[in-house]
């Protein structure tokens, strides 16, 4: 009796391992690239949070609807901003929508509420 693997044999199992080599491969990638899109949310959250609080603490904001580039935490984003007026005269709601560029869907949005900075008259 011969002992050992014919080569059918052989090919069979080497094609078991490939399949599921490829697979496992498969798998890694797509983890991969779902942590590259969980990391550009996450720094697109933050930049959206950081341009809100830019506003708040200059007082000074853009009317109705702007679009501009901004460099915020190392990366250059495309940030719009939506200023509405509220209920009080002196507090504004102000939305902030974050992209990678221009044309590009929005990764992250904040909202809130600033104050605005009241101009005191001559008389006053």
């Amino acid at each position: 009796m011969k002992r050992g693997f014919t080569l059918l044999e052989v090919l069979v199992a080497l094609a078991v391992v490939a399949l599921g080599l490829s697979a496992a491969f498969a798998a890694t990638g797509q983890s991969a690239r779902t942590a590259e899109q969980l990391r550009v949310r996450t720094l697109a959250q933050w930049a959206a949070a950081d341009a809100l609080t830019a506003l708040r603490l200059a007082g000074d904001l853009p009317r109705g609807q702007a679009r501009r580039e901004e460099e915020i935490g190392g990366r250059v984003w495309w940030v719009e901003y939506r200023v509405r007026q509220s209920a009080a005269e002196t507090l504004r709601d102000v939305e902030v929508r974050i992209g990678p560029e221009r044309g590009a869907p929005v990764l992250a949005a904040a909202r809130g509420v600033v104050r605005v900075r009241v101009q005191l008259g001559d008389g006053e």
